[in-house]
């Protein structure tokens, strides 16, 4: 994994250096999407809870079956990790004997990691948009909670801050007659003085942006984070992401939002 000190004056000295060996988490493609939810009505205990996921366990009766389930439930305390794989029906267009389009399914498989922590009263999803909405209506079904997305408003201006570099940024809610959004894109863009002018003197809060920041690990990655939909994409860099820079972001998520709200 490439590593880079970052020059930022916001940044942490702690986050300059490994403290300590951290596991690597491998992950397909350009990175790690992370939907964080947050929950009402759900009673059961961790205890309880673990062992109604169980029951719904991943077993397809073959590769057409669109089954979702759990292949492995562990609980330590009030924090469940499972792993959730769910099968996709995919409509795609192919060419018949006839030269003629003719419309025709696939299944995709689809895996991912959830965190329920009953302590925070938060949920982590670490996998695609269609795992999470698959799990979350699962989850609702099991508990019969309510299971909504986090609203990020407050750590992302705390992200925001320590920023080595800006690519893009929303900036919502603004009180300026009739605008009530504006977004900004170039390179380096958080020195620009516009950025604060909506979000102080016009009471707008950064729900959307894209940048490079320093991490516990030493590692240099860019993040995205949309507020208002609780997701965080985490761009790997080298073979995956480590688990300390992963729990950074998502803990420091979570915080500012129970504090925002």
């Amino acid at each position: 994994m490439s590593k880079r000190k970052s020059t930022t004056k916001g940044s942490s000295k702690k986050r300059k250096k490994k403290s300590k060996q951290s596991t690597v988490i491998k992950t397909r493609g350009i990175g790690m999407a992370i939907k964080l939810f947050k929950y009402n009505g759900i009673s059961q205990t961790s205890t309880a809870l673990a062992r109604e996921l169980r029951k719904i366990s991943y077993e397809p009766a073959d590769d057409q079956d669109i089954q979702s389930g759990f292949t492995k439930v562990k609980r330590s305390g009030d924090i469940i990790t499972a792993e959730f794989v769910a099968g996709f029906r995919v409509p795609v267009l192919t060419y018949d004997e006839n030269g003629m389009l003719t419309p025709q399914h696939y299944v995709s498989v689809d895996k991912g990691t959830v965190l329920i922590k009953l302590d925070r009263g938060s949920i982590e999803v670490r996998g695609s948009q269609r795992i999470a909405n698959k799990f979350r209506r699962i989850l609702e079904d099991v508990t019969g909670g309510e299971i909504l997305p986090m609203n990020l408003n407050g750590g992302t201006k705390k992200l925001y801050d320590e920023a080595a570099e800006i690519a893009s940024v929303l900036v919502s809610g603004i009180d300026k007659g009739n605008l009530s959004q504006v977004e900004f894109r170039g390179a380096g863009i958080n020195t620009e003085e516009e950025i604060g002018m909506y979000t102080r003197r016009y009471k707008g809060e950064i729900t959307r942006f894209r940048g490079a920041f320093a991490y516990p690990s030493g590692a240099f990655l860019t993040t995205s984070v949309n507020a208002e939909n609780g997701s965080i994409m985490l761009y790997k860099s080298g073979d995956g992401i480590h688990e300390m820079d992963l729990e950074y972001i998502v803990t420091l998520m979570e915080n500012a939002s129970l504090e925002h709200n």
